[in-house]
């Protein structure tokens, strides 16, 4: 039997993913030895007095320079882009999930089709990126409801940033696009776990980001026509994926415009690989 301290949760599970909480993790590090386990039916839970700090101390993000030695290192990377153009809104992702080294899927929906007109894109955690955007659709929906006409795209994004800066310091890991073509016109923005809320022109998010926009600063122009904004999607995700070794699967690729948003098509990398490889083949034997 177990005495009843030893399943209370610290008040500290309010600075999860703080500074103070790093430093109070390195002096009062928990090992798999401080941990005892219940019967096979219960819930498996960490039976040790402060359940909050010993997760956080063995399974926290290892981003950026929060790596405290934990025992599971909590390693993320996507690659997303959306961009705004003369002809609506391109939105691309690939379709990798990973942690670390490990690959858990390669066919990840990370486009939120939070309404006809509105799109969300996945970047960080996949489950806080999921459901809080989800959660934002229920929001939008209700305020469409309240007032008889859609939300637009910057009070939506101001939804999302909103309940982020609510949880600031929570352990939250999101990196978002919210965009959508409202009365205003087609209209792109960034939010993150922070609560940070950009407008711009184009974006991308997660760990090929870089190369993808190497492909963007170079490609890119307003007055695209639609076959060469699309290309210019593909060919962007297609080169992260090919150089980030946490990016691949497939290419999802969306096209938003006064009607709504329409997917245009879902390639895998690999066909596209080799259909570029051809193209530059064919080019240099001309």
């Amino acid at each position: 039997m177990f005495s009843s301290d030893q399943f209370v949760v610290g008040s500290d599970i309010l600075d999860i993913g703080s500074r103070k909480a790093e430093l109070r993790g390195r002096r009062n590090r928990m090992t798999p030895d401080d941990m005892s386990f219940g019967m096979p039916t219960q819930m498996p839970v960490p039976q040790v007095s402060n359940p909050a700090e010993y997760c956080r101390n063995n399974f926290a993000s290892a981003s950026g320079n929060k790596d405290n030695n934990q025992d599971i290192k909590f390693a993320k990377g996507t690659t997303t882009l959306a961009f705004k153009f003369n002809g609506g809104i391109i939105v691309s992702v690939d379709s990798r999930s990973t942690m670390g080294a490990y690959i858990a899927s390669g066919t990840v929906k990370k486009v939120i089709e939070i309404n006809p007109f509105l799109l969300g894109t996945m970047a960080g955690g996949a489950a806080d990126c999921s459901y809080w955007e989800r959660n934002l659709g229920r929001q939008c929906r209700l305020y469409e409801l309240r007032n008889g006409k859609r939300i637009s795209v910057a009070s939506a994004s101001k939804l999302l940033a909103n309940t982020m800066a609510s949880y600031r310091g929570y352990g939250l890991s999101m990196g978002t696009m919210i965009t959508g073509w409202d009365e205003t016109g087609p209209q792109l923005y960034y939010v993150d776990n922070d609560g940070t809320r950009l407008k711009g022109r184009y974006f991308s998010v997660g760990s090929g980001s870089t190369y993808a926009y190497g492909v963007l600063d170079t490609h890119y122009r307003e007055d695209m026509s639609v076959e060469e904004a699309i290309d210019l999607g593909k060919r962007a995700i297609y080169h992260a994926t090919h150089r980030d070794a946490y990016s691949g699967g497939i290419n999802n690729l969306y096209h938003v415009t006064k009607d709504g948003w329409v997917k245009i098509h879902a390639i895998d990398v690999n066909d596209i690989h080799y259909e570029l490889q051809e193209a530059k083949k064919n080019a240099m034997s001309t």
